[in-house]
């Protein structure tokens, strides 16, 4: 380890991912906060736990259409010997009800409607023989017997959302069913993309010689998206170090984070780790154990993460998978930031052997409840069509060897 001029401690020795990501998460805290309206909620992340000012429901309430009555005047009701009771009022959803229940008496209730006082149980209309006036019971209820009770289905000082959780369906029909209008979420980070390479071309611009189109644009934009951040690409940087550097000074300046593409490596062109320090970025690790997605570069630039990842599209994807996302996620505050792992059974071999940690892309199916992967035919560096199908990863650690149908790994879902 070697200290920045931060007290930034440098990670010198590459290690393997699961070590680089988790090291890389004790220097990321969330971005601050703001408070939105329940229509802008959906997707954003909570930021406070969210307690219930109110049971619901708040009221006992019928959950079918029936008669509220006395549990203690059916107790004796049998097909040879049915009890008839008078119908003294009908109750609607939104009605208040007013009438006190007495012995002998019913009330025709609607789903929904409160439960008069002196009522202790529900019939359903299918079970009774009736008229306007009156309502015939052949079997006895138990008290409480089609009732849903105040509270039933949250509490007051229940906590209906926890500091990060990302809004959905759910929370949002919780929040109204409270009257809640809005919540405090964390501000969604602005990330600056940026490319480097000569030979990158711009989706709507002629391709000439070797030049290729700028791919990771547009994967790394919306994985970005989907971590809770907003992503705005600030253009491609060439192979020039006073470019690379001086784009990366204006961004850092404006921009909650940084992701970077291309000249990450070792060779004559890989200029980014310089231009880095040359912003004024803190280099924590240069280059980590996995395949693809060994070239990489992560710092700091303050409170700010900065994220530079190979030029090529498989290996800038699957780095971002491994670690970047996680860091990305913990800074837009959401809780699970790290994946859950899960094991995964091979369907096929794969052959190759490796120095560090393997990841493989695959389709995942399920095999008598076991999750399974097939795993994509092309693996490598450059192949974007083999993320096409992916929606898992497996992880053949260091030094395993060659992997056999039937092997069981470690992994983790990316979609």
């Amino acid at each position: 380890m070697q200290e920045c001029r931060t007290g930034i401690r440098r990670q010198l020795k590459k290690m393997r991912f699961s070590e680089t990501r988790d090291m890389l998460l004790e220097y990321i805290n969330p971005v601050d906060t703001e408070t939105v309206s329940l229509e802008e909620l959906c997707g954003r992340v909570i930021a406070e736990d969210v307690a219930a000012r109110m049971n619901v429901p708040h009221y006992d309430r019928s959950p079918l259409d029936g008669y509220a009555v006395k549990s203690s005047d059916t107790a004796s009701a049998s097909e040879g010997s049915p009890v008839t009771l008078r119908i003294v009022c009908e109750i609607k959803a939104g009605d208040t009800a007013d009438h006190i229940l007495k012995s002998g008496e019913a009330v025709k209730i609607l789903t929904g409607a409160p439960i008069p006082d002196g009522a202790d149980a529900v019939v359903k209309y299918e079970d009774t023989l009736y008229t306007a006036d009156s309502v015939t019971v052949s079997q006895p209820l138990l008290a409480g017997e089609n009732i849903i009770r105040a509270g039933e289905d949250v509490k007051t000082g229940d906590v209906l959302v926890g500091r990060g959780t990302a809004a959905d369906t759910a929370v949002l029909g919780l929040l109204a069913s409270q009257g809640i209008a809005g919540a405090e979420v964390y501000r969604k980070p602005n990330v600056a993309l940026i490319s480097t390479g000569n030979e990158i071309v711009e989706v709507g611009t002629a391709l000439t010689g070797s030049r290729i189109y700028n791919s990771n644009r547009y994967m790394l934009a919306a994985e970005m998206e989907r971590c809770g951040c907003c992503a705005v690409y600030e253009g491609c940087a060439g192979d020039d170090m006073s470019s690379i550097a001086g784009l990366l000074s204006r961004v850092l300046s404006s921009y909650d984070a940084v992701v970077i593409t291309g000249g990450v490596s070792a060779g004559d062109y890989d200029l980014v780790p310089d231009a880095l320090e040359r912003a004024g970025v803190d280099i924590l690790v240069h280059g980590v154990k996995m395949k693809p997605g060994m070239a990489c570069v992560y710092g700091m630039y303050r409170s700010k993460p900065v994220i530079a990842l190979s030029g090529n599209p498989a290996s800038a994807l699957t780095n971002f998978y491994c670690i970047g996302r996680s860091i990305l996620r913990k800074y837009s505050g959401a809780c699970d930031y790290v994946p859950e792992t899960v094991q995964i059974r091979m369907l096929r071999d794969f052959s190759k052997k490796s120095r560090g940690d393997r990841i493989l892309r695959g389709t995942m199916k399920v095999e008598k409840g076991m999750i399974c992967m097939d795993p994509s035919p092309e693996q490598g560096n450059v192949i974007i069509s083999s993320m096409r199908a992916a929606d898992l990863l497996a992880v053949v650690p260091m030094e395993h060897g060659p992997v056999a149908a039937g092997d069981v790994l470690d992994g983790f879902m990316i979609r």
